[in-house]
């Protein structure tokens, strides 16, 4: 039941990036105006991350993931109105249901799986990655059909969270346990290079995921039906990648290792997407990138949460934090560069993003 709610806010979260070209154009503003959508969904995630771990210690854990759940339903149906205010409010809750399931997900799985915590919020995540490549298509072929993006973005992840939110109270989750008030404050410091690095990892991915649509289109001219569908290769490389999860950490126990692997990857992926001459090319980079970004995220989260274990869900709601600096920081700070200096250019921002993160792996105790 958990892999189908954060599967849909998957969906929901990474489809963003689909929108945004039908959105730039159907508003009739610059992008960095339409990157403010996004944004505002970072700004939920800002949110829970600031007050997320008293609110799930005052809700408990089962009440928390009901509250999430109606959050992103009524912030889906806000979004689909033609209101400019009413839509950005839906964006606004979309982001604070999908962050309160963000923060839930690794503090549940890690107290589920204490053993291979990385593991398991790798594998959850390479569910909700196979889903989330299926929404730039959906939204492209709702486009291609001329049903509008709304149809393609919102009408499945909204459904199946109304199916979904019946049973979930039935769901038996882990109690979450009181952090203790005489924790000792030096503790805080094990805590600020894990999220550094959650929130360098976040950054890169979404750079990915919401511009690199605007990227196929601006270099290689492609259509808006084209663009969301090549796009969500990036999203193809993260589901297979997050879906061998489990093997590949077997394979490579020491984190920095693992880290070090991955940007690897990433930054060959990014090499060829960035210079591809041809629109195949950049297909096969934005696949190879997503491969190498995949297993950032689950890596970096559960080592945040590792870092205080006397205290998991405020540790998952600093990740949060993170996370939404990154998706409202990084892809606003590429939009606002690609209206100056252009796209191209704007996007050497992800290089820069893995050497800082390389670097920070590299400076970290094994």
């Amino acid at each position: 039941m958990l892999y189908a709610v954060l599967s849909c806010m998957s969906f929901l979260l990474n489809g963003i990036g689909a929108i945004l070209v039908p959105l730039q154009k159907e508003l009739h503003v610059g992008r960095d105006r339409v990157a403010f959508y996004p944004t505002l969904f970072a700004v939920g995630l800002l949110i829970v991350g600031v007050v997320g771990g008293r609110v799930v210690g005052w809700l408990g854990r089962p009440v928390a993931l009901r509250v999430s759940i109606v959050g992103m339903i009524l912030g889906g149906l806000l979004l689909a109105t033609s209101s400019l205010a009413l839509t950005l409010a839906g964006a606004l809750l979309l982001g604070v249901g999908g962050a309160l399931l963000i923060q839930l997900t690794p503090a549940l799985l890690t107290a589920l799986h204490p053993h291979a915590p990385a593991a398991a919020v790798g594998e959850a995540n390479g569910l909700a990655s196979g889903a989330s490549v299926l929404a730039p298509l959906a939204v492209a072929g709702a486009l291609a059909a001329g049903l509008g993006w709304r149809v393609g973005y919102l009408l499945v992840p909204l459904v199946m969270l109304a199916i979904v939110l019946v049973p979930v109270w039935r769901v038996p989750l882990p109690v979450a346990t009181a952090p203790p008030h005489d924790a000792p404050p030096g503790r805080a410091t094990a805590l600020l290079g894990p999220w550094v690095e959650v929130l360098l990892a976040v950054s890169v991915e979404f750079c990915m995921v919401f511009w690199a649509a605007s990227a196929v289109t601006d270099w290689h001219h492609a259509s808006d039906g084209v663009a969301p569908a090549v796009a969500s290769l990036f999203l193809v490389g993260m589901a297979v990648a997050r879906s061998l999860a489990v093997p590949v950490v077997r394979r490579l126990p020491n984190v920095r290792v693992l880290m070090l692997t991955c940007i690897g990857v990433a930054a060959a992926g990014f090499v060829v997407f960035w210079s591809a001459p041809v629109l195949p090319l950049a297909a096969v980079g934005l696949v190879v990138t997503g491969l190498g970004v995949a297993l950032l995220y689950p890596t970096t989260v559960s080592r945040t949460v590792a870092a205080w274990p006397h205290a998991h869900d405020r540790a998952a709601a600093r990740a949060a934090l993170a996370s939404g600096m990154a998706i409202g920081g990084a892809p606003f700070v590429l939009a606002r560069l690609a209206d100056l200096t252009g796209l191209r250019a704007a996007y050497l921002i992800v290089p820069v993003l893995l050497a800082a993160l390389a670097i920070r792996t590299l400076a970290a105790r094994a």
